[in-house]
Order: C-alpha cells, then structure tokens, then sequence
C-alpha cells in the first residue's frame, strides 16, 4: 500500500503518491474536474534525501511546491478560467514571498519581542519558552481571523474531506461517500501538526544557540537553523504517526489542538472530490480495490 498525503485546494482537494499527485476540484457547472502529475518525489529517486533529518526539509519542499502549484491550479478552476496557469517562475517567487513573511511574523518577532521580557543570555530556556509562546499566540490569533470568512471554512471542510480519505484509503476500505465520511477529521500526519511541532522543537534548538550580544545576529541564527528545525520537526511528526507510546499519543494530542482550528467537518460533495483526487493519485495499479 503506498503512502499518500495531501492538502485542501480551493473548491477541492490535492492528494499526492509517491510517483504522481493529483487535483481534483468541483467546477462552477457541478462536474468535477481531475488531473493526474507523474511526478516522482525527491525521496523516491535519490536514497540520500530519505536520510534521517535530511528527509523532512526536501520532503517539506516537495509538500510545498505541490500543494501552491494545486492551489493556483486550483484557483483558476473554481473560477472557470481555463488560461494557461501560473509560471513556475511566479509560483516559486510565491513560495519565495510567502516564506520571508513567515519567517519574520513567526521567527524574528517573537525573538525580538521576547528579548524584551527576559535574558536570552543567562535564561535561553526562558527566552525561547517564551518566544515559543508568542508564536503559539500569533499562529491562533490568524488561524480564528482566518476562520470568520465562510471561504476559509470551505477550504477548511476541504481539509477535512483530505483526511478522511487518506484514512479511508490506509484502513483498506473501498472509497465510498458512507466509509469515508465514517473516518475521523483528524490525521496524525497533517501539516498543521508539523507546524506546532516546529514551535516545538523551535524552543529546544534555538536554546542551544550561543549567545550573541547584536541583536540581528542573534535573529539571522534563528533564521540559519530554520531547516535544521524543520527536520526535527519532521522527525516528531514521523515518530508520532508511526507509534503509540505515552510520549507520540501527548504528540499527537498537541496536534489535533492545531488540527482543530483548521481541519472541519466536509459535506458529501467535498468527500466526492477527495475520493476522485486519491484515485487519479494513485493511478489504475490501485483504482480497481478502491471501488466499492
């Protein structure tokens, strides 16, 4: 069985295979639309990138670049705009955009802001507690002004249609409207989870950080251990997802606080469309035993 994950897309739902990913999306007419990318992973074809650490940040940058290609993909179609989609070129400066306001909403605020509370010398573990805890405020407070517009809680439903799928598809069940709408909403492995784990592990990285007297230097070295961060993270997510001791399931639990603010119950037409997207992701060697 292969492993499969995926995102909500707008008006539906990217799920990505090993070797292909898929975009499936309900069109302005009710038909709904699917796509299938032979795009092998990079984990697939190069044995280095599936080395402890290494693996979370090319598996993190193979999410990424899916996930924003489905999600313009994704963006001209619930629109009816059958034009040429985005430039790679436009996508990665996206990409590009996109990371440096994260990494200065999400990494140098909260240090900078933290500094002014505690000693970032003499209490790291304070310091960074601390900044890990004006993160976590941050992430919540635009997650909840997320949620006030009802095309946010579309996309959101989405998300949940993505989940139930994937768990569907991982417990063998034929994919049906009534089995997937059966399965839970929330998925160990999701990428919001990965982002609390990056505050996690964010606190326990950053406090080893030599201390630096300029504050932008002390800043730039949060941003030069970002990837080695998100590996850590990545590692969390798998070990939790992957076992049920008392340490994954307070792992898992933290994750599914995240999940709840952006993972909501699907309607059955959301399900429909996260059904067609497993199929076509997992291609005919598959199709077949999926069928009810």
């Amino acid at each position: 069985m292969k492993q499969i994950g995926g995102s909500a897309a707008l008006e539906g739902v990217m799920m990505k295979a090993p070797d292909a990913w898929a975009l499936a999306v309900r069109l302005p007419s009710g038909e709904i639309h699917v796509e299938r990318h032979e795009e092998p992973s990079l984990a697939s074809r190069y044995a280095w990138a599936r080395l402890p650490l290494v693996r979370g940040v090319i598996a993190l940058f193979d999410a990424l670049a899916v996930s924003y290609t489905a999600l313009a993909k994704s963006a001209q179609l619930a629109e009816g705009d059958d034009g040429p989609a985005l430039s790679k070129g436009s996508l990665y400066a996206t990409m590009a955009l996109s990371t440096a306001v994260g990494i200065l909403l999400f990494i140098v605020l909260p240090a900078f802001v933290a500094g002014l509370f505690t000693d970032a010398k003499n209490a790291p573990w304070l310091y960074n507690g601390v900044a890990g805890l004006i993160k976590t405020g941050l992430l919540v407070g635009y997650l909840l002004f997320l949620r006030r517009f009802q095309d946010t809680r579309r996309f959101l439903m989405y998300h949940g249609a993505e989940h139930k799928a994937i768990h569907a598809y991982s417990l063998g069940l034929p994919l049906t409207v009534e089995n997937v709408r059966a399965q839970p909403r929330f998925h160990p492995r999701c990428g919001t989870t990965f982002i609390a784990f990056v505050i996690v592990a964010s606190i326990f990285v950053y406090s080893f950080l030599p201390h630096a007297e300029i504050l932008w230097w002390r800043l730039a070295g949060r941003v030069v251990l970002l990837p080695l961060v998100a590996a850590v993270a990545f590692e969390m997510l798998r070990y939790s997802s992957s076992h049920d001791d008392p340490f994954s399931r307070a792992l898992r639990w933290l994750g599914f606080q995240f999940q709840a603010l952006t993972v909501d119950e699907p309607t059955d037409d959301m399900i429909e469309v996260a059904i067609e997207s497993t199929k076509a992701a997992l291609g005919t060697s598959d199709r077949e035993r999926l069928v009810a």
